[in-house]
């Protein structure tokens, strides 16, 4: 039958097949048909599962159970209880076919049991039963007792007993059964130890369990009127019962649940029409306390460090709410900290409860977004559970969403009224316009705008803003579509959304840099009306941006200065030292030449920061013959340079010397005292390496980064000054591997 089998599990060693397989119908353990009107077989159960009411089923009887189309489940719980069903009456067969008499009884009893299937209500079923307890089980005194909190009442009773109750839940055999879950046959109750009949006439009984909630009863004033077939089929019939109770009781949850949601929805749908907080909270709690059911049902919104009352059911009692502080406002104030639900079951053993009234037991609070945090208060305890968590959780999200929709049309509201009144008597330039399909029609302007921008009011009033002052792109169009990452900020007061950010817009005069505020009126799907207001910050930016440039210009030359001074400096001091211990005169000599370099750096560099420039002018010249000047001038311990060829290059011989210089006193310091460097040429350009441990191919990227070293004496900025010096001539610097696995850079113009 079509796909309803698809995701039904009925267990190992069950098979299913169609009408359209070719098996023999009576070979099945179980038949399952959608026409009421189809012939049905006597020798296999068959489950009825139509669309069609029950109570216009004809011949209802001729089924063992019925199904309303698209309950999968219930056709699995009904699938699997006939099985079952099937099993047990296969082996009663056996055992109740001791006579015809008995054998009637059970076939009478199935047949029965069919009109238990279309019963509506479990109260209906009871009384279903009852009568076939009373027809075909031939049982004088039947009752079916349900047990609730800490008693029983009857439920159903064939002489009109149904309500009588309490029944204490340890009272005799009642009790009894109940609680161990098992069956009891009594010939003579006054022989059992646990029997204890409220009436002394008495004698005999049949004690059934019903599931965990009730038991079922027969009994008879004469020893003996019952026997094991009586029990065995007071069973079967309790089991056809039980199993008929869930699957109603779970279609009445499953309708009630529908029900709730769909009035939920429908309250939820009614909170959006709110205009004001205050209309939207008094909504919120009519909507739980009626369709939620709850007791008292309390808003609290959040105003600076407490938490103040903003909605309370119409019936709480007075004073049942209060304002109270976010750091010691008890649950409330930890819901909305947290920004967790919390259901507790009883106040008074909650340690951070501080109930306004002491008559106040079970609590359940959820968080109202940013806004505050919901309450529902009950006079008992236990009375809330996850499924009511859930439903205010989802009735709270739309009641936050609607919160935020309403603050921010206030703050629309806010911003047009503050903006009309500024509009006239704002100093900076600024257009009142609507936008519709995209296009952007000019309502008016003020004087600033007139003055800043250059175009008369009259010029102006009812043309194309965008096509007037958005600078066109490199290509044709006047005004070009925004990307689809890149809309114009003007455009936004179609969707009702405020903007402010830097926007460069075309004046008489030229392109010019604004701070763009843009202001929406009447926000709409497709159209909309606002204010632009622009701040020309034109001279600013170019004041900025001189001096951005200027800072970072002197930040670069200050440490170029402090590095590369150290060099000579330590030269000169090793070298007067020496001249001092051996009276070398050639010492001082030495010493002059790095106190020279030192001035002529100072004096480069001066120039160089006046000029903004990292070269001077450029000529031909030897790269051994600087190589050589330069590792004169470097502290290079034991180090020993070798020219390979002569080389030579387009350089400004100062900046050179000093790239070079640099590269020399980085070899030491990361090869040690005996490095051997090398210079020499390439195709385009030359290079530098030397047989030390080299450079990590990972990190070659970064050895030219400002403050990047590794060495202990170093600051970081030698590679950084190559690269500096290397880029002011053209040419680009790479990170290699040397041929004696060392560091080698080239240089390429």
């Amino acid at each position: 039958m079509d796909d309803d089998f698809d995701d039904i599990d009925l267990g190992d060693g069950v098979t299913v097949t169609s009408t359209s397989d070719e098996n023999d119908p009576s070979d099945a353990a179980c038949a399952v048909v959608t026409d009421p009107d189809a012939s049905v077989s006597d020798d296999v159960p068959t489950i009825l599962y139509t669309d069609v009411p029950p109570a216009t089923v004809e011949r209802p009887e001729r089924f063992d159970a019925y199904v309303s189309r698209g309950d999968r489940s219930g056709l699995e719980s009904q699938v699997r209880w006939v099985l079952a069903s099937t099993a047990d009456r296969d082996a009663e067969e056996v055992a109740l076919a001791r006579n015809d008499a008995e054998w009637d009884r059970l076939k009478r009893l199935y047949e029965g049991t069919t009109d238990l299937i279309t019963a509506g209500t479990v109260d209906e079923l009871y009384e279903r039963a009852i009568g076939l307890t009373e027809h075909i089980l031939e049982f004088d005194n039947t009752s079916f007792f349900v047990h609730d909190g800490d008693s029983f009442y009857v439920a159903a009773n064939n002489d009109d007993m149904a309500g009588t109750g309490p029944i204490p839940s340890d009272t005799g055999l009642l009790g009894e059964t109940h609680r161990t879950k098992r069956s009891f046959l009594v010939d003579d109750v006054r022989d059992h130890p646990v029997a204890d009949p409220d009436d002394p006439a008495y004698r005999s009984a049949v004690s059934v369990p019903l599931g965990d909630d009730g038991v079922f009863q027969a009994i008879s004033n004469e020893v003996g009127a019952y026997d094991e077939t009586d029990l065995t089929l007071a069973e079967l019939l309790v089991s056809y019962v039980s199993e008929t109770r869930s699957r109603i009781e779970s279609e009445a949850a499953l309708r009630q649940s529908r029900e709730q949601i769909e009035r939920l929805h429908r309250g939820a749908t009614e909170l959006a029409a709110a205009t004001s907080l205050d209309e939207l909270f008094e909504r919120t709690v009519e909507i739980t306390d009626d369709i939620l059911e709850f007791d008292i049902s309390y808003v609290g919104l959040v105003e600076g460090d407490y938490i103040v009352p903003a909605a309370i059911s119409s019936d709480a009692p007075a004073d049942g709410a209060e304002r109270v502080p976010l750091d010691d406002g008890g649950i409330a104030a930890e819901v909305y900290l947290s920004g967790e639900t919390d259901i507790t079951d009883d106040v008074r053993d909650h340690p951070e409860a501080r109930p306004v009234k002491r008559m106040y037991r079970a609590v359940l609070s959820v968080p109202i977004g940013d806004l505050g945090v919901f309450q529902a208060t009950t006079f008992t305890p236990g009375a809330f559970d996850e499924r009511d968590a859930e439903l205010t959780e989802l009735l709270m999200a739309h009641v936050a969403v609607t919160a935020e929709r309403i603050r921010a049309e206030s703050r629309l509201r806010e911003e047009r009224d503050r903006s009309t009144a500024l509009f006239e008597h704002v100093s900076d330039a600024a257009v009142a316009y609507d936008v519709e399909a995209g296009a952007v029609t000019v309502r008016d302007v003020n004087r600033a705008f007139q003055s800043i921008f250059g175009y008369d009011a009259d010029d102006v009033v009812g043309s194309d803003l965008l096509g007037r002052i958005v600078p066109p792109e490199p290509d044709p169009d006047p005004v070009p579509e925004p990307r689809a990452d890149e809309t114009i900020p003007e455009l936004l007061v179609a969707a009702g959304e405020s903007y402010r950010g830097e926007v460069r817009r075309r004046t008489e005069g030229g392109v010019r840099e604004f701070i763009l505020n843009v202001v929406p009126l009447s926000p709409g799907e497709e159209r909309g009306s606002g204010y632009a207001i622009y701040t020309d910050i034109t001279e600013r930016k170019t004041r900025e941006s001189e001096l951005e440039r200027q800072n970072e210009r002197l930040e670069e030359f200050a440490n170029i200065v402090s590095h590369d001074l150290r060099n000579p400096l330590s030269v000169a001091r090793g070298n007067l030292d020496l001249a001092r211990e051996t009276g070398a005169e050639s010492r001082f000599d030495t010493a002059k030449r790095a106190l020279e370099q030192m001035e002529e750096l100072i004096d480069d560099l001066l120039s160089l920061a006046r000029r903004g420039q990292l070269v001077d002018e450029t000529e031909r010249v030897d790269l051994g013959a600087v190589a050589r000047q330069a590792w004169a001038t470097t502290e290079t311990e034991d180090a020993e340079l070798l020219t390979c060829q002569s080389v030579v290059v387009d350089a400004d011989e100062d900046r050179l010397a000093e790239l070079l210089a640099n590269l020399f006193r980085n070899a030491v310091e990361h090869a040690g005292s005996d490095v051997r460097v090398e210079v020499g040429g390439v195709d385009g350009g030359f290079y530098v390496e030397d047989d030390g441990p080299g450079i990590d191919p990972e990190r070659r990227d970064e050895v030219f980064e400002p403050g990047e070293t590794t060495g202990d004496d170093g600051i970081g900025y030698g590679l950084a000054i190559v690269e500096s010096i290397a880029e002011a001539h053209g040419w680009s610097a790479i990170v290699t591997s040397g041929t004696a696995g060392g560091a080698r850079f080239e240089f390429r113009a």
